[in-house]
């Protein structure tokens, strides 16, 4: 007689656990899960860097329009006159063999240039190399010139031309030899100097662009003839090469100039940058890649009582003091966006040159 075991039909069935087929299904179930979740995530992860690389590449237009608007709307600009109209003498040995000192006239009255100044893309301005190094311009794209004098200013107390020296204020104001300064301010004697240049003005200002020609940190401020380079190549500040004494409150401040252009990256992965170059004591050059990435610029300006922007080689020679504004068009190249593609953007902003007519 056989005996019959003890266990339930269901808990034998339940103890036998999943059938093949049934585990076949459920890895297949969980592997549909897992690879929408990945998808999901890579999705996610490739739409955070697109919008990251966007947002770096619109960070980096916004820097570089503050920075070029900035200085195209204080070209021309010095303590004592914003608008450019105010007259200029430029002392300089040679002024019109350097793009950072044609600015002005002579004291012979010979005109110089704006202080604003466009490049056509073949055009060539002067000590900026073009090739294929780091730095260096690329081939067939614009520049420009900008040059103004810096808000900050020392206070003249006398000015004595037969020793070509200022006295002024505060021995702080961290001008060095071989800076390129501006002076500007009424003359001590108006009376004279209207009778030489303009028969009837009540107030005479003036602008004198030298080069100092003693140490800094003093009180004394020298435009003696020769010394640094280019050097002076008169003492006289006044028109006609005549001389000028400027009076108490005159201002006396540092010349910035630049030149921004496309240039090749430091990194050549990045394939070009946005560069500045700008201006030291002596003539010297400091090279700054301001923001990497813009593949291309493109430059037009505006002439009172025109309708319409035109590129640099439309604008005539003697009438870059009048443009009223820049239209600055970048294209930055960013980072990969969802297709593997580079981000690219083409960004437009119009700087008007401050006080000037449009």
């Amino acid at each position: 007689m056989s005996k019959r075991s003890g266990i339930h039909p269901v808990a034998r069935r339940a103890a036998r656990g999943f059938s093949l087929i049934e585990m076949m299904i459920a890895m297949v179930l969980g592997l549909l899960v897992v690879g929408a979740a990945i998808g999901i995530f890579v999705s996610n992860q490739q739409a955070y860097r697109a919008t990251e690389g966007l947002g770096r590449v619109q960070e980096n237009v916004r820097m570089a329009f503050e920075m070029m608007a900035r200085t195209v709307r204080e070209s021309g600009g010095n303590p004592c006159n914003s608008t450019n109209s105010m007259p200029l003498i430029n002392v300089l040995n040679n002024p019109a063999n350097n793009w950072w000192s044609r600015w002005g006239v002579t004291p012979a009255n010979a005109p110089l240039g704006s202080a604003l100044v466009g490049f056509a893309p073949g055009a060539a301005v002067d000590g900026l190399a073009t090739g294929a190094a780091a730095g260096q311009r690329v081939a067939g794209t614009p520049a420009l010139v900008v040059i103004s004098a810096e808000q900050r200013a020392a206070t003249v107390v006398s000015h004595t031309p037969s020793t070509q020296s200022f006295v002024v204020q505060n021995a702080n104001h961290g001008f060095q030899t071989g800076d390129l300064l501006v002076v500007c301010g009424q003359d001590s004697d108006v009376v004279s100097l209207a009778s030489v240049t303009d028969a009837g003005v009540g107030t005479v200002r003036l602008g004198g662009l030298f080069q100092m020609s003693n140490a800094g940190g003093g009180t004394t401020i020298r435009h003696a003839i020769g010394g640094s380079t280019p050097g002076n190549a008169s003492a006289n500040l006044g028109p006609a090469g005549t001389e000028f004494t400027f009076g108490a409150n005159a201002t006396i401040s540092r010349v910035q100039a630049s030149v921004w252009y496309v240039g090749n990256a430091a990194a050549p992965a990045v394939g070009s940058s946005l560069y500045q170059r700008v201006l030291g004591p002596n003539g010297a050059m400091t090279t700054q890649e301001i923001i990497q990435g813009v593949q291309a610029m493109n430059l037009t300006y505006l002439l009172p009582g025109a309708n319409a922007y035109v590129a640099a080689d439309a604008v005539p020679a003697a009438r870059w003091g009048e443009v009223a504004a820049v239209r600055i068009e970048l294209t930055l190249q960013g980072t990969q966006n969802v297709d593997g593609a580079p981000i690219t953007r083409q960004l437009v902003q119009v700087a008007n040159l401050r006080n000037r007519s449009l």
